[in-house]
């Protein structure tokens, strides 16, 4: 592996781990979620990384992509959640690699309702 290689991968992890802290600490984030291929990973391979729902892709102009897929809160205002989620990750990444990132593109695979006790709690 050239070194060129070598520095792209940590780059890649350091972006996973830097996306995923700031995507799971939006309000209205539930949690991330895994892609058919993450999946597969843990399965065959018994890959199972923490930055699961986290894909890392380069543009035309050399920069990085970011596509984060999650489950949202019951009750978050969508749009809002996906512009929160991406403006934290795009300043988060972009500091700690000290580089543009290209783009951060959000996938809502879904929403989590709220449990049978809290809708109890709340209506008390």
């Amino acid at each position: 592996m050239s070194e060129k290689q070598v520095l792209n991968k940590i780059s890649e992890d350091l972006i996973r781990i830097e996306a995923r802290e700031a995507t799971l600490k939006v309000p209205g984030v539930n949690h991330l979620n895994d892609s058919i291929a993450d999946n597969i990973s843990k399965i065959i391979v018994g890959k199972d990384t923490s930055a699961n729902g986290i894909k890392i892709s380069k543009n035309k102009d050399d920069m990085f992509v970011i596509d984060i897929s999650i489950v949202a809160d019951y009750g978050c205002n969508i749009p809002q959640l996906a512009f929160d989620i991406q403006s934290t990750v795009k300043d988060k990444v972009s500091k700690a690699i000290k580089q543009e990132i290209g783009a951060v593109n959000i996938h809502i695979e879904g929403v989590v309702l709220p449990n049978k006790n809290t809708i109890k709690q709340e209506i008390l």
